[in-house]
């Protein structure tokens, strides 16, 4: 019987004693495989009264990155925490036009060479805690729903897992 990527997440995370960085390479894991055109994955945790994400996580093309205390503020990207924080999800397949994501072009995404963002927030007893982000660099790529819907699924186990 071939158990699929999700049961996979589910069955790694529910393991007693996972810590923290377990859990994180678990997760990255099932995205690289169920969003295969995201080469860029990382996870943020919310701080200071959702004011600011910490990066907790960051792979990119199958390689850890250290994250550096890589956060981000919302006094810099007011529009990218509203839309994050009041829809949960935000497809950015052109990041660097798109009204949400675009401050993010000058410190981030050229930088980083990223063109696209497909992010979705996971939750503590719905109380949003943090963001799984899945960038493309190089070129943009538009996000297919099958994407869309991959990313939810994986935030929706987070959620279940992740301890605030």
């Amino acid at each position: 019987m071939d158990i699929d990527r999700y049961t996979t997440l589910v069955i790694s995370l529910s393991k007693r004693g996972l810590d923290e960085q377990d859990k994180l390479t678990a997760i990255v894991s099932c995205l690289q495989l169920g969003i295969p055109a995201a080469n860029r994955i990382s996870l943020w945790r919310f701080e200071e009264n959702k004011t600011r994400i910490r990066c907790l996580a960051l792979n990119q093309d199958g390689q850890n990155l250290a994250t550096h205390d890589l956060s981000i503020s919302k006094e810099d990207i007011p529009d990218y925490f509203d839309d994050i924080l009041k829809q949960s999800v935000l497809v950015a397949s052109d990041a660097r036009n798109h009204p949400a994501t675009k401050g993010f072009n000058k410190n981030y995404f050229k930088p980083n060479d990223i063109y696209s963002l497909l992010d979705f927030t996971f939750h503590n007893h719905f109380d949003p805690i943090g963001v799984i982000c899945c960038e493309k660099t190089h070129s943009p790529i538009e996000w297919s729903q099958n994407d869309i819907d991959s990313l939810k699924r994986v935030a929706q186990i987070t959620s279940m897992f992740y301890d605030s």
